[in-house]
């Protein structure tokens, strides 16, 4: 099912929240232009936008997590190198494969499954951090 982005998501930084809904858009258009089995192009395009974007993000994403002192830094970069493992396997079974219902699953799987656990469950807690240690909040 797709979702569309809401407040429910937004962990309080106005550059990130604004990047994630534009996560949430760029995945609605991979979706729908794998799953309406689009020519190869076009969803190769779209594979393309999604990681550019979300190399974009990331850096921002990284960036915060180094200027806050965020402890957790290496472990969530090694999810987002994850995210870019999968999103080349969807890439590679593209290539392979040509669009299908079940890659467009599969792209609906990585990038709003994916986006909204991550949020919820990763990006909440480097944006809480932040927050703990802004007003002169003593560091860990």
């Amino acid at each position: 099912m797709l979702r569309n982005w809401s407040e429910v998501y937004s962990v309080g930084i106005p550059t990130i929240d604004e990047q994630h809904q534009g996560f949430f858009a760029a995945s609605h258009r991979l979706y729908e232009q794998i799953l309406d089995r689009e020519a190869n192009q076009g969803v190769a395009e779209a594979i393309a936008f999604m990681r550019d974007y979300a190399g974009s993000h990331f850096q921002t994403e990284e960036a915060f997590m180094r200027d806050h002192e965020y402890p957790a830094l290496a472990a969530h970069q090694a999810l987002h190198a994850a995210f870019f493992a999968r999103l080349d396997a969807l890439a590679e079974d593209l290539a392979t494969f040509g669009p299908s219902p079940d890659l467009a699953e599969r792209a609906l799987d990585l990038t709003q499954d994916w986006l909204v656990d991550h949020i919820a469950d990763e990006d909440v807690l480097y944006a809480l951090h932040a927050k703990s240690h802004a007003a002169g909040a003593p560091r860990d």
